[in-house]
């Protein structure tokens, strides 16, 4: 079967990683159904398997005989792709950092791997991003939904998804092994919204683990945000063993998700907010990479700066009636600090994580909507006019401060008219 695959490209056209070899003994003594999802579940995922044609072969560093006489030269290495282009600070900084050997670099479009022949494919850097831009070619967020939505749709007593890097395990009735690439790639998104559809996480430990991989290890949450559902760490011999007794109602996750602009946050809360309706979830829990802002209303006076520095779009300024209200969409907050780093008058904060009761649209401040005096066009708010005002006068400048209420188009016109009247009254006086 390895030299099938490893010949896949020249005999069939095919890219080898493009491929997956289910083991007979994950099938046998099963039922008719259970073979049928499985089967049909990674059908289902090969056909989300886009990112794999865009990756290059990469120089083969050994060659053996065999090798020169059939002119392969290079192999197939499943290193992270950028699914498009990264927009968000932040989550560029982030995964760059994150890759244990400096691989990860900044590129035109976001990030990429300087040397895949020297990349070890462990998918930690895919994991630590908030937006899963960058992902492993053969297990991205795409694939994740197609996989579970197929398993909940063919089999209403599934039970759980075992994510696994080996394919030499036992599997039970009910219980759907997913190849991963390893655990380093496994995000916590994942995790969240296997739950969310209904499903147990479980991830398969083996004996022999890389560094990064017990890291991984170690930062996988326990548990489900603000909740006691176990998510499950078992070794591959203590599978047999496991029994999980699941009655989460099973949901279909909305597969435009991974499409919208911001992708795994959009998979992430929507996994929250599933879950809210299938158990309590405790409100004054904190939720993992969603951050609180706060601001001081006293210090604040919507000039909007914070709004055009967010690349999340978290703030927002809204009319109602003749008010101007900041709003801060709360669950998008990644804690970039853009906002707190831009703000002219020091009023906001990031101090901590948003707890469950948060994770909505807050209002933060409010100021009446300033207008123009002479055409009454918007302008901002009075707050606005009333701290431009004060700095204008401690600077000397009382006779430009009486303008701030005007718009740029009134006030053109209105210095206009003064100015051709001093005109024609110094003509006059000649």
């Amino acid at each position: 079967m390895s030299r099938f695959i490893s010949e896949a490209d020249e005999k069939l056209g095919l890219n080898p990683l493009a491929i997956e070899v289910l083991p007979l003994q994950w099938f046998l003594d099963k039922s008719e159904k259970y073979k049928f999802t499985l089967i049909s579940a990674y059908i289902k995922k090969l056909s989300k398997q886009d990112l794999v044609y865009r990756l290059q072969p990469v120089r083969n560093p050994s060659f053996s005989r065999r090798s020169l006489i059939r002119f392969k030269l290079y192999d197939y290495k499943p290193y992270p792709v950028l699914f498009d282009s990264i927009f968000v600070e932040k989550e560029i900084d982030t995964v760059i950092a994150s890759c244990p050997k400096n691989l990860v670099i900044k590129t035109v479009e976001g990030v990429g791997v300087s040397s895949p022949e020297n990349c070890s494919y462990c998918g930690y850097c895919t994991t630590k991003g908030y937006l899963g831009y960058f992902e492993m070619p053969n297990f991205t967020t795409d694939q994740i939904v197609a996989f579970l939505n197929n398993i909940n749709y063919y089999d209403e007593n599934s039970k759980a998804v075992l994510f696994t890097p080996s394919a030499d395990i036992e599997v039970k009735e009910g219980y759907y092994p997913l190849l991963v690439p390893s655990i380093a790639s496994v995000p916590d998104v994942f995790l969240y919204v296997t739950y969310s559809s209904g499903l147990a996480p479980v991830i398969v430990v083996d004996k022999e683990l890389r560094d990064i991989e017990k890291k991984r290890l170690e930062e996988i949450p326990n548990y489900f945000p603000a909740s006691k559902l176990p998510i499950y760490k078992v070794r591959k011999d203590e599978l047999k063993n496991l029994e999980i007794y699941n009655e989460l109602r099973k949901s279909t996750i909305p597969e435009d998700l991974s499409l919208k602009k911001y992708r795994r946050r959009d998979l992430y809360i929507w996994a929250i907010e599933e879950m809210k309706s299938k158990v309590q979830l405790d409100e004054e829990a904190e939720i993992p990479d969603i951050y609180f802002v706060s601001i001081d209303p006293n210090k604040c006076v919507l000039c909007g700066v914070c709004v055009r520095s967010c690349q999340m779009m978290v703030p927002d300024v809204k009319k109602v009636n003749d008010t101007l209200n900041l709003e801060f969409n709360i669950p998008m907050c990644i804690g970039s600090g853009n906002c707190v780093k831009n703000c002219p008058e020091k009023a906001i904060k990031i101090e901590r994580l948003a707890k469950v009761k948060e994770l909505k649209k807050i209002t933060m401040a409010q100021a009446v909507q300033l207008k123009c005096r002479y055409c009454g066009k918007p302008l901002g708010s009075y707050r606005v006019k009333n701290r431009v005002d004060s700095l204008l006068t401690s600077m000397g400048y009382e006779g430009t401060a009486q303008y701030t209420d005007v718009c740029n188009e009134c006030k053109q016109k209105h210095l206009t008219k003064m100015w051709i009247e001093r005109y024609l009254k110094s003509k006059g006086g000649k």
